[in-house]
């Protein structure tokens, strides 16, 4: 048998040696193919092919079957080894989530997908993150339930930014302290957190103390952080800054909330993009020159400053507004706070502003109207005088409400500019900021009051605002039928993701104020006015209902049944809660119902969401 199969070698192999160039290369291409179909594609065929590649003078048919039927083996082969390959990863998932490896290796998977296949494998990890920045916590949440993948995109959202509560509260201490120690363990978990308010309520004592150095030891541990926020009593004072700065050198956030301004020292940071001091007063162990100091200091990087001080308090502005560092901001915001004739004249030529926020009241209205009464505008080129590149302005004037002439004015200064997207005037009369309208094309942000509301003056209202529109508040001090009635003329807006009404008497039935029949009667009016507003505008994904807020959970129950709408409420805000608030979906949305004006410096969570701004 062996000798038969020798002869049958020498034969074949004679026979080949006197075959012509063309007919060996086509032997060999066919041997190849035949190969392939049979599943036996391998270094053999590889050798084979790139053989007869080189071969010259080849018909194109046969070159082109042959490139094609290597691209084909090499993709069949390089999908099963990747499908191997995400096993392993697969694998490694369920052990350790968190290594870097692993992210990294899912992070260079580009891999075109079919459309049979899990939607995670089908688009890349950026898509996906992408998705992930546009979708409230509330609904992120369900991510951490899907898979290892979901779970991943969704921990770096949601840990992006952290409040911590120091407090007579013992579960959220322990949340804070569970929170420190895992950063001091887990340095991926560290690396995710970007954003970090300490909201603190403490005498001074032994607890105190503790706190402190357990706050001291943890701090450099976020080796993430960008922001930082110290909200509450004690203020942050000179050792903490000391404490941070030695850390975080680098922070491009520093916010002080609190009573008095302690932080001595903080005009040693160096790269602030944005600083936000609010206090009582002027009082306190820093001198108020340290506010000026941090502009000066941080005149190359500084863009957003937000400043306030208790409205009962005297105080003054002027000397940090001598900076020359204004003109380059481009955010601003003065909340609780008195406004005198030199800080209103700077902010008119820190032409640079993009968003303005003035809440509190003003040393001399008379100069306020002059200022913004100066404000031209020029048709030709559709540009204003003074800051023509503003896109957001707030005017919440305290003790101001019946002075129309101011108001006239403020409403020719921000008429005609097609920048402006969002847009809160306060109190100022509403046939006044009806009259603005018609020239902000741009609107997609308005909070506004009236003094009556029912359907007949929310369909006007509807009809004076562009149709894209993403948020609006309104709030009336009298509604002539049930509010939730006027939701039906909103329909026109539909792109609308967040609609707040509100009649300013209205708040939630307290249960010790009432009998228990009445309670719970006046509760299911208070849960159907809402659950209506959210049936009536499908486009809606956030309620606002007489200072509260709400997520709306749209259900579909099958082809032949209408979506259920259920409804969530959203956390209210604490004391001295400031700036981020809860998540509301969008940066319009939360800029919109401005969660930090005022701080409620005498008043529980529950007493500030029922005032009258």
């Amino acid at each position: 048998m062996s000798a038969q199969s020798d002869e049958l070698t020498r034969v074949v192999c004679g026979a080949f040696d006197s075959l012509s160039a063309a007919r060996k290369a086509r032997l060999l291409l066919d041997m190849s193919l035949s190969l392939i179909d049979t599943g036996r594609y391998g270094d053999e065929v590889e050798q084979y092919l790139d053989v007869y590649l080189r071969t010259p003078s080849l018909p194109k048919a046969d070159i082109t079957a042959a490139l094609l039927a290597r691209g084909n083996a090499r993709k069949a082969a390089a999908e099963r080894l990747l499908v191997q390959a995400q096993e392993d990863f697969s694998a490694v998932a369920r052990l350790d989530p968190v290594r870097p490896a692993v992210l990294g290796s899912s992070r260079r998977n580009h891999t075109i997908h079919f459309a049979q296949e899990p939607a995670s494998r089908r688009a890349p990890l950026e898509i996906w993150e992408h998705i992930a920045h546009y979708i409230p916590r509330h609904h992120l949440r369900t991510w951490l339930f899907v898979s290892p993948f979901h779970r991943n995109i969704a921990s770096r959202q949601i840990f992006h930014s952290i409040d911590i509560y120091f407090g007579e509260d013992q579960d959220n201490v322990n949340r804070g302290l569970d929170i420190f120690d895992r950063v001091k363990a887990d340095s991926v978990f560290a690396k995710r957190v970007k954003s970090l308010r300490l909201h603190w309520a403490y005498e001074e004592g032994d607890i105190l103390d503790l706190m402190l150095r357990l706050f001291r030891t943890a701090i450099p541990a976020f080796t993430g952080l960008h922001e930082f926020e110290w909200i509450g009593y004690p203020e942050m004072r000179a050792d903490i800054v000391q404490a941070v700065l030695a850390s975080h050198p680098r922070l491009q956030s520093l916010g002080l909330i609190g009573w008095h301004f302690d932080a001595v020292g903080v005009s040693a940071f160096r790269d602030l993009r944005k600083f936000c001091l609010r206090a009582e007063d002027d009082d306190g162990l820093a001198d108020m020159c340290e506010v000026r100091a941090v502009l000066d200091r941080n005149a190359r990087t500084l863009r957003h400053l937000t400043l306030g001080a208790h409205l009962h308090r005297p105080h003054s502005w002027d000397g940090a507004f001598a900076s020359a560092t204004l003109r380059s901001l481009t955010h601003l915001d003065l909340v609780d706070t008195r406004l005198s004739p030199a800080v209103l004249a700077r902010i008119t030529h820190a032409r640079a502003l993009r968003t303005l926020t003035l809440h509190g009241t003003l040393d001399d209205p008379a100069a306020a109207r002059v200022l913004f009464a100066s404000d031209l505008w020029h048709a030709a080129d559709g540009q204003h005088e003074v800051l023509p590149w503003l896109e957001a302005f707030r005017f919440v004037m305290v003790g101001h409400d019946f002075d129309t002439a101011l108001f006239e004015a403020v409403v020719r200064f921000v008429g005609h500019r097609p920048r402006l997207r969002r847009l809160d005037l306060g109190s100022c009369p509403w046939d006044l900021v009806r009259d603005a309208l018609p020239g902000l094309t741009g609107l997609r942000v308005l909070r506004v009051q009236m003094a009556s509301i029912d359907s007949a003056a929310a369909a006007e209202l509807v009809l004076a605002l562009p149709r894209e529109m993403v948020a609006l508040h309104v709030a009336a001090a009298v509604s002539l039928a049930p509010i939730s009635d006027c939701a039906p003329a909103f329909r026109r807006l539909s792109s609308l993701s967040m609609l707040h009404l509100r009649v300013l008497p209205a708040h939630r039935p307290q249960p010790n104020l009432l009998s228990e029949k009445e309670f719970a009667l006046q509760t299911e009016r208070w849960t159907a006015g809402v659950s209506a507003v959210a049936r009536a505008l499908p486009s809606l994904d956030f309620v606002g209902w007489h200072g509260e807020h709400y997520v709306v959970v749209r259900t579909q129950s099958g082809a032949s049944y209408p979506s259920r709408v259920e409804l969530e409420q959203l956390p209210e805000r604490r004391r001295l809660d400031c700036g981020k608030g809860v998540d509301l979906g969008s940066e319009d949305a939360a800029w919109m119902e401005r969660k930090d004006v005022p701080i409620d410096y005498d008043m529980t969570g529950t007493e500030s969401s029922h005032m009258h701004w």
